[in-house]
């Protein structure tokens, strides 16, 4: 540890522990968690290390040492003194628990204001759109810190990342299964100094929105509607679904819609993006081990049927830009007809289904008008798939 850059991460679960961390780690910092689970808390700091398998390698294993632990509620002040001297702050705590963290890093940037130390890099490592921005509010609604100061002292690049993992269990020891395939893109232009990376094996953008839509517009897309196509096919899993020739097919070609519209918007290369299809979604969805349930994937479909997400969005840009959609919209047909009675959002849209018909509820749920092409389509594979 000694000499070591020191970087302080908050969540020691499966994604802190088997993608942020590791990654830190790579880069070559000692890395402080900071966590509420008192059980892995104990465990780190006992151990000063932890293993992760890969999955692509046999499980062969890899050691993440020179770690340390620290408990938000019961080490709070040790916490706060890390950062303090801290290099790198990040989080994987889910975007809706940042405001539950906000107040500790806010107390330890704070203590570096005046200090003149180099600035520090905070960043928010969560499935969110520009989950940085969304702790820095967080951190400025405590109180404990104003703009100037958060500015004096650190700078808050968003990023994008994605990648599975899985607790594991080999070689007669515990540890984290990890896959090669992630991403980790981060703002170029939000660094203290553009030219140098804070977290080695990512990527630095100039446009993190592109990123950002690329894996909504792409991974997350595919995702739905193979949960959605699963579901009527009585397929119970999305692997089950992406071992169906005729349905890979068909996701993928929705994926490749998407894609088209990425291309023409962002400038994105094609065979790029058939080979982040296939490598982010494709070969990472069929890890060994994964089971994604398809009601759980395709849950909450008022939300994944919206205009700005992930099946209409795509469809709506495709549409602008002429060019095809209708793998997309038959993807979103049978959206519409997703069953889950645990599922408020599924529910809801059955019975609107019911009492208004289907043209009224798709124009309603996709924000479209109801005489719209995008609105006749879905509804009439809607009656075909009804149809059987």
């Amino acid at each position: 540890m000694i000499g070591m850059a020191l970087a302080v991460h908050f969540g020691a679960g499966k994604i802190g522990r088997g993608f942020i961390a590791n990654l830190l780690h790579q880069t070559g910092y000692h890395v402080v968690f900071a966590d509420v689970v008192q059980e892995t808390i104990d465990k780190l700091k006992k151990e000063q290390q932890y293993t992760l398998f890969l999955i692509d390698h046999n499980y062969d294993e890899q050691l993440i040492d020179d770690v340390d632990a620290y408990s938000t509620i019961n080490e709070a002040d040790k916490v706060v003194d890390a950062i303090q001297e801290a290099e790198v702050v990040t989080t994987s705590v889910m975007a809706t628990n940042l405001d539950k963290v906000a107040p500790l890093i806010a107390k330890g940037l704070k203590r570096r204001v005046g200090s003149h130390k180099p600035k520090i890099t905070v960043m928010a490592c969560e499935n969110a759109m520009m989950g940085t921005n969304i702790l820095v509010k967080a951190m400025l609604a405590t109180g404990e810190i104003t703009t100037d100061e958060l500015n004096e002292v650190g700078v808050y690049p968003n990023t994008a990342v994605d990648r599975v993992v899985f607790d594991g269990h080999h070689h007669g020891k515990d540890g984290i299964e990890i896959g090669d395939a992630y991403e980790l893109a981060i703002e170029k232009n939000k660094l203290a100094d553009t030219n140098t990376q804070p977290i080695k094996n990512a990527e630095y953008v100039e446009n993190l929105e592109m990123y950002l839509q690329r894996k909504i517009y792409m991974i997350n897309c595919g995702h739905a509607i193979s949960a959605y196509l699963g579901q009527a096919n009585g397929y119970k899993t999305v692997q089950e679904v992406l071992k169906d020739p005729q349905l890979l097919e068909q996701v993928k070609t929705a994926m490749m819609e998407s894609a088209g519209a990425l291309e023409k918007k962002y400038g994105f290369e094609h065979t790029t993006l058939v080979t982040y299809m296939n490598k982010m979604f494709v070969k990472r969805m069929t890890t060994p081990g994964l089971s994604d349930p398809v009601e759980r994937v395709g849950r909450e479909p008022i939300r994944k049927l919206a205009a700005n997400d992930r099946i209409i969005g795509p469809a709506l840009q495709c549409e602008a830009y002429k060019l095809a959609n209708d793998h997309l919209l038959h993807g979103a047909a049978y959206g519409f007809h997703f069953q889950n009675p645990d599922d408020q959002q599924a529910v809801e849209i059955q019975t609107s289904i019911e009492q208004n018909g289907i043209k009224e509820t798709v124009a309603k749920y996709t924000q479209q008008p109801v005489d719209s092409r995008i609105v006749a389509v879905i509804s009439d594979n809607y009656e075909q798939i009804s149809k059987g």
